[in-house]
Order: C-alpha cells, then sequence, then structure tokens
C-alpha cells in the first residue's frame, strides 16, 4: 500500500539502514513478511542514530508492509498506537504520525479521513519548515484527489509538490512529482501525460530506484499501445518493466507488467503468442511449487487469459488461485481474487455464481474496513445486476439514473464533452437497462438532427466510422450495457414458426409472453441491440417481464411484425399437430 512519495530521498549516515528500507520497499507486495521485518530493522537503526525523518519514513513503511500481509486489523491498530503515543510527544512526532494515518487511509479508501490529518501534519511541517514533508502531505491529498477522479485539484497540488521538490534540489521527490502529475493528468484528461512520464522515468533511472522505474515503464506501455503502430515500442517498454521486476523478485509488480506485454501482442495480432507467455509463467511456478508466487501472479495471469478470450481457462485459473489464496490465509487478497473471480463468471454468464463472488468479496472488505475495496465490490455487482437484467437491484442504481439524466441533457444540448463523460460514467457504474435508456432519450431521437449528432457522437466516442455507430444505434437510443439472448429458427418450418407466434399472440393482445413461454428451441446467439435480425429470430430478455416493458425489439422491427402484426394462413407444420390431438380426444371420447 505504499503510498507514492512515502520515502523519498534519504539522508545520513546509516547507509546500511538505507538499504534495508529500500529492500523493504521494493518487495512490500511480493514478500510483506520480509519487508516488514527490514523496515523494523531500518526503524531501530534510525532511531539508535537519532534520525528522526528516516525513522518516520520507516515507521510508515512498518505499516505499509503490515497491510500488505493482509493482516489489516493490525496496520490499523500499530497507527493508532502510534498516532495515540505521539499526543505525548513532540509536535513533530505528533505530525509523523498525522501522515502516518494519511497513509493508511488512502489504502482504505477514507480519502476525507486522510485530508484531515494530511492537513494537521502539513500545519506542523510547515511551521517548523519541513518543506520536504509539506510536499509529503500535499502528494498524500493529490492521491485522494485522484481516487477521487478530482483531476483538476489533483493537478494543482501535483504541481505544488514538483515546485517545492525542485527547489529543495531532492531528485527522488521531483521523480515522484513528475510522476504524479502523469496520474493526475491522466485523470483530468487535460495536458500532456508523456513527457511528465519520460522525466520521472529519466530521474529513476539516474537514481537506480528500479521499483518507480519498473511502475513508469508499465505506464509508458499502457499509452504508447493506443499510438499508431505503437503495438510492438508498448511490448518492448513493458518488457524491460516486466525484466525489472522479475530481477526485484516482486511477483505483483510482474504481473501487473505482463499484462501490458499481452496486450500489446494482442494489438499486434499475437494473441497465440499472449496466451503462451502466460501459460509458461504459470507452469514455471506450478512446477516450483510457489503458493505465494501464485496467488500474486494469478490475477494477471487471468486477465490476460480473458483478453485472449480463453474464458475456462481463466475461470480454472481464478478458481485455483482463490484456492491457493485461501490457503495462505491472506483474507484481503482473497477478497480482490474473489472480484476477479466475479468478473470472468459474469463474463461467462455465471450470474448466480458471479453474485455469490462479489458478496462474499464485500462482506470481506467490510469486515476489514476497506472502503475503496468495499466500493470496488459494489461496482462489481452492479455490473452482474445489469448484466443479469436486474439493474433495479443495483447498488448504484441512483447513481447511474443520475447520469443518466444527465446524458440526456447533453444529448439535448448537443454537448459533446457532457456526453463522453456521462457515458464513460454510465458504463462504469452501469446500473440502468434498456428501458431506462428508451424512456430518457426516445423522444430525442424523433428529431432528425439530435439523431444525426447522436450517431456522430457515438461513433467518436467508440472510434467507429458512421455506419458502424448507426448499425449499433439504429433508431433506438444505444445502450452498450445490454444484451439480448436471440434463438435462430434451425430446426423449424419458417412458416410454422411464424404461425405458432402469431396464433399464440392473437389471444393475448400486445403482450409478447406468448413468444417468450412458446419459443425455446433453436441454437442460442448473441445479438447487440441495434444488429439485423437473422432469419426469423425471437429476442428474449432475461429478466422476467422486463424485456415486454422494454422496447428491445424496436431494433428487430421485422421480428415484431412478422410475429404480432400481419396475417397469413395457418401452416401445415403448426395446425397438423393440433389436428392430431383433436382427432385423438374424440377417439379416447367414443
Amino acid at each position: 500500500m505504499s503510498m507514492l512519495g512515502s520515502v523519498t530521498q534519504l539522508t545520513g549516515t546509516n547507509v546500511e539502514a538505507q538499504r534495508w528500507l529500500r529492500r523493504a520497499l521494493d518487495i512490500l507486495e511480493s514478500e510483506p513478511q520480509e519487508s516488514l521485518e527490514l523496515a523494523r530493522k531500518a526503524t531501530k537503526a534510525f532511531d539508535a542514530a537519532a534520525e528522526l525523518d528516516n525513522a518516520a519514513d520507516a515507521s510508515r513503511l512498518v505499516v505499509s508492509a503490515t497491510f500488505s500481509s493482509g493482516d489489516v486489523e493490525a496496520a490499523v491498530s500499530l497507527a493508532s498506537e502510534q498516532l495515540e503515543a505521539a499526543q505525548r510527544g513532540s509536535d513533530l512526532m505528533q505530525a509523523y504520525a498525522h501522515l502516518m494515518w494519511a497513509e493508511l487511509m488512502l489504502a482504505l479508501g477514507k480519502t476525507s479521513e486522510l485530508k484531515e490529518h494530511a492537513a494537521q501534519a502539513e500545519q506542523v511541517f510547515h511551521r517548523l519548515e519541513k518543506m520536504s514533508y509539506v510536499a509529503k502531505c500535499k502528494a498524500a491529498v493529490a492521491q485522494a484527489c485522484i481516487q477521487e477522479c478530482d483531476g483538476i485539484e489533483s493537478e494543482r497540488l501535483a504541481q505544488e509538490v514538483l515546485t517545492i521538490w525542485q527547489n529543495l534540489g531532492d531528485k527522488a521527490g521531483t521523480a515522484v512529482a513528475w510522476h504524479l502529475l502523469s496520474a493526475a493528468r491522466s485523470v483530468s484528461g487535460e495536458g500532456n501525460l508523456m513527457e511528465p512520464l519520460t522525466k520521472a522515468l529519466d530521474l529513476y533511472k539516474e537514481l537506480r530506484w528500479s521499483r518507480y522505474e519498473a511502475t513508469v515503464l508499465y505506464n509508458l506501455s499502457e499509452r504508447q499501445r493506443f499510438q499508431p503502430h505503437g503495438g510492438a515500442v508498448a511490448q518492448r517498454t513493458a518488457e524491460e518493466a516486466v525484466s525489472i521486476w522479475k530481477e526485484i523478485g516482486n511477483y505483483k509488480g510482474e504481473a501487473t507488467a505482463m499484462t501490458a506485454v499481452a496486450k500489446a501482442m494482442i494489438v499486434r495480432g499475437l494473441v497465440s503468442d499472449a496466451l503462451q507467455l502466460v501459460q509458461n509463467r504459470m507452469q514455471e511456478l506450478r512446477s516450483e511449487e510457489n503458493k505465494q508466487a501464485l496467488s500474486q501472479l494469478g490475477p494477471g495471469c487471468v486477465s490476460v487469459l480473458q483478453e485472449c478470450g480463453a474464458k475456462d481457462e481463466a475461470l480454472a485459473t481464478a478458481e485455483e488461485v482463490l484456492g491457493i489464496t485461501q490457503q495462505l490465509g491472506n483474507r484481503h487478497e482473497e477478497a480482490w481474487i474473489l472480484l476477479k473471480l466475479a468478473e470472468v463468471r459474469n463474463e461467462m454468464q455465471l450470474y448466480q455464481e458471479a453474485l455469490s463472488c462479489a458478496q462474499e468479496a464485500q462482506t470481506i472488505f467490510q469486515e476489514l474496513g476497506d472502503l475503496s475495496g468495499e466500493a470496488d465490490a459494489m461496482k462489481s455487482l452492479s455490473y452482474i445486476y445489469t448484466a443479469k437484467r436486474e439493474a433495479h437491484k443495483s447498488p448504484h442504481r441512483q447513481k447511474a439514473l443520475d447520469l443518466l439524466s444527465q446524458f440526456a441533457t447533453s444529448v439535448g444540448k448537443k454537448d459533446v464533452e457532457g456526453f463522453q463523460k456521462a457515458l464513460t460514467q454510465m458504463r462504469l457504474y452501469q446500473g440502468v437497462d434498456g428501458q431506462d435508456v428508451a424512456a430518457s432519450l426516445g423522444s430525442l431521437m424523433e428529431d432528425p438532427e439530435t439523431y444525426k449528432w447522436y450517431v456522430e457522437a457515438s461513433a467518436d466516442y467508440f472510434q467507429v466510422s458512421f455506419e458502424e455507430a448507426e448499425s449499433m444505434v439504429g433508431r433506438a437510443p444505444l445502450n452498450p450495457m445490454q444484451r439480448a439472448t436471440a434463438f435462430d429458427s434451425r430446426g423449424f418450418a419458417g412458416g410454422g414458426v411464424y404461425l405458432m407466434f402469431r396464433f399464440g399472440a392473437m389471444g393475448y393482445g400486445p403482450s409478447f409472453r406468448p413468444i417468450q413461454q412458446g419459443y425455446r428451441q433453436g441454437h442460442k446467439s448473441e445479438a447487440e441491440q441495434g444488429d439485423p435480425p437473422t432469419a426469423l429470430a425471437v429476442l428474449r430478455d432475461e429478466t422476467v417481464e422486463e424485456w415486454e416493458r422494454v422496447a428491445l425489439l424496436q431494433a428487430h422491427a421485422g421480428v415484431l411484425d412478422g410475429a404480432l402484426q400481419t396475417t397469413a394462413l395457418y401452416h401445415e407444420s403448426f395446425t397438423g399437430p393440433i389436428s392430431s390431438r383433436l382427432r385423438q380426444q374424440e377417439i379416447q371420447a367414443s
């Protein structure tokens, strides 16, 4: 959980203790117990040498290592004890403790508490003219703003942090500030992202700060991949990051960088190579029986398997990693892999199993007091309920409806920026279905100019042509979150299928229920709203009765017309069985 900027340029004469602290930071995620021991040794050594700043950095790393070991309660208890003990000490000791608490609150997603404690610490550090620690407090708040998606404020704070560390001549701090600025800009969407990243990378290399060098290389790779012909460059950059993480021995870092390598390969069309990369690495760790490494590398491997479309293998790997993590007894990591397993099962339409995983993860996060993890679990639940055609059960339902209102307003005003922002947030929170979208946008789509603008904005957002966007949209509002299940007419005589629906529907007026009840055969396939019908097909929504109210069939008007609106002679494939049944009843009666 080590916060960016928590340990920067170390001073003093105890070089060995500084080495311990650097090593503890490098292996923080992969070997938390060893990291904890090294951080404790460094703390004692710095205390003995009366190097208070270094001792404070080492103490915060002790809390970070305890947190990374999965013992969240112990980390909170340790930070609380430090804060309580500091109340009996000097103002400086209290400020150190407040900064420690702020770092822990960031890991737990409690940004309000973070800001409160960081502000108290910053006030003391400013009065004592300890500007490097003022910068660390501002860096903490900047990261809280990033977590809250407040790009403008986070960028402003990152600029202040950069100025302070540049004025102090602290190269490590300056590198961190550039890194922080790039993160803030990725949230705000403003300014150049590559410039601060490359400046941070140059400084990290000069300082031989391998951990953060690898992190920046990963960040660069993620951006290079989206540049024209950037796949090969992105792959090389990510492979360099993988090599560094392997040398350090940090499996979590390796997993993250490996996903970037695989994504770059996929962009280049090397899907089988990406798949082989993951399979080989997992097999290496299995043969070594390295359970700790498997538990940490596993989630990243699952992500790559998903990217490669190997759903069954992704499911098996996620279940394997969950079992290993449970054996190791790390409940915090268990909750995270449960969320990954929920994601895989949701993609495979195993909705009930996915819900169970997400709910279990949410319970664990609640018990550990991790608001950040709990928020991710809530998002996972929202995704699953939406995919399950039960958007009304989404924990983000009200938020999603508010966003949909903003989305509709942006369409009415033809506000491109508002359109893109609202659509991004809608896709993030889910929780709305086709009925909601149709109710919000249906009347707007009747205006030709608005409809054209809507298609153009959708094409720009999804980076497709106007024609492709129009085929996605049709005359129905675009709903990228909802899919419908289709059954083709294979196995039925075309006229018989039509007449079965037509005959059954006549007694029910406009209700579509006879279609849902009567047509259970044929081959199952997937169709997006707006796709043209294939052969004679009827969409069947998974939510009971929801589909009758949602105008999903408006994109398949031919099916609706053919099934319910026109008339024709009964086909013998439908009337024949009825006649046979009637004759049988007459014989039995006689």
